[in-house]
């Protein structure tokens, strides 16, 4: 186990290591660290669920973790994800409400939790932080606005082009998208069996590959103007 000090500087090297805080006092960044705590989450754990009291913000030091939407009859969607290095669970804490979704690891994820009134203090004796968080509310605000517009307004083959396109802009360099169909299914509003059967139909035409949780898109312009001719 690393000695206090060493877990202090660990959390403070982190902290300025990641955009959101860039150029904070050195005071600052010790009382974020001073109230931080590294916690390590299973695949498939829970990190906190919706209407949990919101008293903590959360720093993804590495993993994948999923923002979920549930329903009241127990239907769930997945409406984000965070990557290494974003910060989550800062709506709740912000707003003093408790939290509006759930979060559950899709990998083994290591995360720095802050204390509420930590980051409170924080945003308010740092003009940069706060103008960085509201530049940050505001992009997470237009994508769920993206989101809803296409749950609204593109039927479900559309929807999962859309997505598919999204998660290989977001790694180029694999050639390939890791997602099982389920979370395909849960990001896109759609049963599991639709989710197959689209992808069934788009491998029969020469349009991807599939194989244990990878898809390679193959033809993109056919999945960009599918999604496409939906939007006007």
């Amino acid at each position: 186990m690393k000695p206090p000090a060493d877990l202090l500087s660990e959390a403070r090297d982190f902290i300025k290591s990641m955009p959101l805080f860039r150029d904070l006092s050195e005071p600052s960044l010790l009382a974020l660290a001073q109230s931080g705590k590294f916690i390590s989450i299973k695949k498939g754990q829970c990190v906190f669920y919706q209407s949990d009291p919101a008293d903590k913000v959360f720093l993804l030091r590495s993993g994948l973790i999923s923002i979920v939407l549930e329903s009241p009859d127990g239907r769930e969607m997945v409406i984000n994800e965070m990557h290494p290095c974003d910060i989550f669970g800062e709506v709740g804490v912000l707003t003093g409400q408790s939290r509006s979704t759930s979060a559950f690891a899709r990998a083994d994820s290591e995360i720095l939790t802050l204390t509420r009134q930590a980051f409170l203090s924080t945003i308010d004796a740092e003009p940069v932080l706060a103008r960085r968080m509201l530049e940050l509310t505001a992009n997470r605000l237009r994508g769920s606005s993206e989101r809803e517009s296409a749950l609204a307004f593109l039927d479900a083959q559309a929807r999962l082009a859309r997505l598919l396109l999204q998660l290989e802009k977001q790694a180029p360099d694999k050639g390939y998208v890791t997602i099982s169909q389920e979370e395909l299914a849960q990001r896109t509003g759609q049963t599991r069996q639709t989710v197959a059967k689209a992808l069934g139909r788009w491998r029969r035409a020469g349009w991807l590959l599939t194989g244990r949780g990878h898809i390679m898109l193959l033809r993109q312009e056919a999945f960009a103007q599918l999604e496409h001719e939906w939007k006007f």
